[in-house]
């Protein structure tokens, strides 16, 4: 084999405390990831190689770093070091559909893809955890999206326990227009408020356990939304997906995107067409572990 292509599925937090800071910088979290079917594309072709180390990356889409900056690249670096492999020359193409700088963990989705792209076209054979402790080291979202599904998340996100799957419904996905959020400035922002959270972490996963998709939904938590400025349009934008229908809302990871749930389709596409039509927005669902990502 020697070529082939993998779908990269965006995350969004259904819940996500920040429990801490450590002494080095990374903080401590309390979350649920859950993956959904909104994706980026990866096509990647391993070609013959004598000598040296050459990675080539194609971006198209939206406008994102094609070299060492981004973390597709980074992670086949720390992949061909972790298989002690000396000479490689693998080109990616990367086709970005998951909003940038959006709190979908799109860059972390393509890196994982990429992880588990080149475990298959070199025939490595390396384990779901094997890949895990490559992609840790370039991003705590990076194992998540490796794993896929419903999985809560602590430490620095790295200590992962696959959980009951969210019951099935619609998502409405969206970008305000408002701007971007830096994840740095988030977590300085966030350092400055107290510890805890307004629903526990035990309370949630027992909402989870349970399966039922009203109290899911009533109970989703998300810390950031208590420092993220009001002219990203993420606050309005939850207030306005409760208000077109949804029976949960909430913005994921550290900003700007925000999701709502809806219990039927037919709902969701009503409020989605109600939206601005030069919003990024999407419908998806959530996706299992064992979606095919491969094709």
């Amino acid at each position: 084999m020697t070529k082939l292509s993998i779908l990269a599925p965006a995350k969004i937090n259904l819940y996500l405390n920040v429990a801490g800071k450590r002494p080095n910088g990374y903080h401590d979290i309390e979350s649920v990831m859950q993956s959904i079917s909104l994706f980026d594309r990866l096509d990647v072709r391993k070609n013959e190689c004598a000598d040296g180390k050459h990675i080539t990356l194609e971006c198209h889409g939206l406008p994102i770093p094609d070299g060492e900056g981004n973390l597709v690249y980074r992670a086949a670096e720390r992949f061909f070091e972790a298989v002690g492999m000396e000479h490689y020359d693998v080109f990616f193409t990367i086709q970005k559909i998951i909003p940038t700088e959006a709190g979908l963990g799109g860059g972390s989705a393509d890196a994982a893809a990429a992880i588990l792209a080149l475990d298959r076209l070199y025939d490595t054979g390396l384990s779901i955890d094997d890949m895990c402790k490559i992609g840790v080291k370039v991003g705590a979202d990076i194992p998540f999206c490796i794993q896929k599904g419903t999985s809560t998340a602590e430490g620095i996100g790295e200590i992962m326990h696959p959980i009951e799957s969210m019951p099935k419904c619609t998502l409405v996905v969206a970008m305000p227009k408002g701007g971007k959020v830096s994840t740095a400035e988030a977590y300085r922002r966030i350092d400055a408020l107290p510890s805890g959270a307004d629903v526990s972490f035990s309370d949630f996963l027992l909402a989870m356990k349970n399966g039922d998709l009203s109290e899911i939904s009533a109970k989703m938590y998300n810390k950031f939304e208590l420092i993220t400025p009001e002219e990203t349009g993420s606050t309005a934008l939850v207030k306005t997906m409760l208000s077109l229908g949804a029976i949960g809302a909430r913005m994921s990871g550290s900003g700007a995107s925000v999701f709502g749930v809806f219990a039927d389709e037919k709902a969701a596409k009503t409020a989605f067409d109600a939206l601005p039509d030069d919003m990024q927005k999407f419908i998806c669902e959530p996706i299992s572990a064992e979606y095919p990502c491969f094709f």
